[in-house]
């Protein structure tokens, strides 16, 4: 088969047009930017190529992520061990088992395997934006299994160093979900409750 009968493409013209007024309007309501400034961060955007969603090259087909496992039955697919998709998140399988599910908001045990640690044996921060991405997107499939969205803007600010071989306690919440945007927040914290990271994960949903 051709790549092509591998990827499943969306088209993204309409999107940047949307990604455009979503950085506008996060940049303006959240961030000290000038308006020109958001005007060439959506220009930025427009002018990127067209991008292919759950694409696999090869036989090497990836297995259903969450997402769309989630679309396909219902938010509670999101409970137990993690399904990734042999993508970027795959750093994650076998170390990250959602708990708890409820109406916008997601629960995470992950394990701080070495897989997950930088040289100095403590959770990588790439690790813990990863996580950030995922347990976000996690939280706004509890509000809608069929509305996972695409990242307009996502940080992280580190609290503390998490020692390898610790489990911690990961939540996602979502703190607005509009028709145009959705905002989650994320927390990471130890067995004693002691906070570790936080991040946010802002989504648009292209519309239809």
């Amino acid at each position: 088969k051709s790549l092509l009968e591998h990827c499943r493409h969306i088209d993204l013209g309409r999107w940047f047009g949307l990604a455009a007024m979503a950085s506008r309007l996060v940049t303006r309501r959240f961030l000290p930017v000038s308006r020109p400034s958001a005007s060439i961060l959506a220009v930025h955007l427009a002018q990127r190529p067209a991008l292919s969603y759950g694409c696999v090259a090869g036989d090497a087909a990836a297995s259903p992520s969450y997402i769309h496992r989630a679309a396909q039955g219902g938010r509670d697919t999101l409970l137990g061990p993690f399904q990734s998709s042999n993508r970027f998140d795959s750093v994650l399988r076998d170390h990250m088992e959602c708990t708890s599910i409820s109406d916008g908001e997601v629960v995470c045990n992950v394990t701080i395997s070495e897989q997950l640690q930088n040289t100095y044996g403590t959770l990588h921060g790439g690790a813990t934006s990863t996580l950030v991405d995922v347990l976000g997107t996690m939280a706004l499939l509890t509000k809608d299994p069929k509305r996972p969205g695409v990242s307009v803007e996502m940080s992280q600010t580190f609290l503390a160093p998490v020692p390898g071989g610790e489990t911690v306690i990961a939540t996602g919440f979502v703190v607005r979900y509009g028709r145009r945007l959705g905002f989650t927040e994320i927390r990471i914290v130890d067995n004693k409750g002691n906070l570790l990271a936080t991040g946010r994960h802002t989504k648009a949903f292209p519309q239809k």
